[in-house]
């Protein structure tokens, strides 16, 4: 003997799942919302690798002050053929730390060739470090990273002046 079903039962049995119209439906609105978010998410990547730059550099140069204390000595932080292409950190003949090429999408400039810190800390000269977006896109804020006189490494939103 089977047991009875009820009809409340059988009712409910047919309710459950999604229907194929209800699948469409939600994918549709996924699709509008993933079209809608994919630029500003593609900007807010190229911003953070760009803040990733500037901090990087900014690490290396105080690196190289605190090495040039440590060591008495002039420590030298130089490009690498471009400051994109990378950069050296080094004492006289010694390198200390090299920092590999920036991704494709990120550029840094700045006028000289290097930054030396002398045997007390402080900088030869000042030095601005400008690094932006290679698409030159109106809604990235390029970062500005300076080396006062002091020798003491700033990053700041904005172009250098």
């Amino acid at each position: 003997m089977h047991p009875r079903i009820s009809p409340s039962r059988r009712r409910s049995a047919r309710l459950r799942g999604f229907t194929v119209v209800e699948m469409i439906m939600v994918l549709v609105m996924v699709g509008v919302l993933v079209s809608l978010a994919g630029p500003l998410f593609r900007d807010f990547i190229i911003q953070q690798n760009i803040r990733n730059a500037s901090f990087e550099l900014m690490s290396d140069l105080i690196f190289a002050r605190s090495e040039a204390v440590k060591r008495n000595a002039t420590v030298t932080v130089s490009k690498a053929g471009t400051w994109t292409g990378g950069w050296t950190v080094a004492a006289g003949a010694t390198t200390l730390r090299q920092h590999p090429a920036l991704s494709s999408n990120i550029t840094v400039s700045m006028a000289s060739s290097s930054v030396d810190f002398l045997l007390n800390g402080r900088s030869s000269s000042a030095a601005n470090f400008t690094v932006d977006d290679t698409a030159g896109k109106t809604s990235i804020v390029a970062r500005c990273v300076s080396v006062d006189p002091a020798g003491r490494p700033q990053s700041t939103e904005g172009s250098c002046p």
